[in-house]
């Protein structure tokens, strides 16, 4: 009898402790306001990969556009070498090689076009600025509710609420428990 007895108030111990600690507002207003923040952090990371892939996009739109200039430029050096050979004899090796030579550049000049439009459909500005505004309006939501508040103030001023969510080197040093 005694020993059911013991369970039980032992039971009844950890029950209150766990209610105690874990029922705590402030406790729990930490725990939502670290999960909102590693949530934030996910979201900054694809920001930053967006931005990265967009400007890598842009660079490769830069090279490929300057190869298009340059078969232009060179196609255009041949039309008038086409143009001789219309005049003259058209049946000649040299006017032969200056049609396929032509021709070739036409066809680079088509490819390297489709080329630039897959690369500037694949990484569009649109979602990247689309993905971007969306985490500015959530950091501003995060600050306000889990930086800038009052709350968030008491939970930093509650010892035991603060070493409850705040129990390690890594957790001190992320918004939610950093005083500043």
């Amino acid at each position: 009898m005694w020993s059911i007895k013991r369970n039980l108030m032992g039971a009844a111990l950890v029950i209150m402790w766990s209610t105690h600690t874990f029922g705590n507002p402030l406790i729990e207003f930490g725990k939502r306001c670290l999960i909102a923040e590693q949530q934030l952090n996910q979201v900054a990371m694809q920001v930053n990969q967006r931005q990265q892939n967009h400007q890598q996009a842009q660079q490769v739109s830069q090279g490929i556009k300057q190869q298009i200039q340059h078969y232009e430029t060179q196609q255009a050096r041949l039309v008038t070498s086409l143009e001789e050979c219309q005049q003259a004899s058209k049946n000649t090796p040299y006017c032969h090689k200056v049609r396929d030579q032509h021709q070739q550049l036409n066809q680079l000049i088509r490819e390297t076009k489709q080329a630039l439009l897959d690369e500037e459909e694949s990484v569009s500005l649109y979602s990247y600025e689309l993905i971007r505004d969306d985490y500015e309006q959530k950091l501003a939501r995060f600050q306000m509710r889990c930086r800038n508040s009052n709350q968030h103030y008491a939970f930093i001023q509650n010892p035991e609420a603060y070493s409850a969510v705040c129990h390690n080197e890594a957790l001190k040093q992320t918004q939610t428990c950093s005083f500043l």
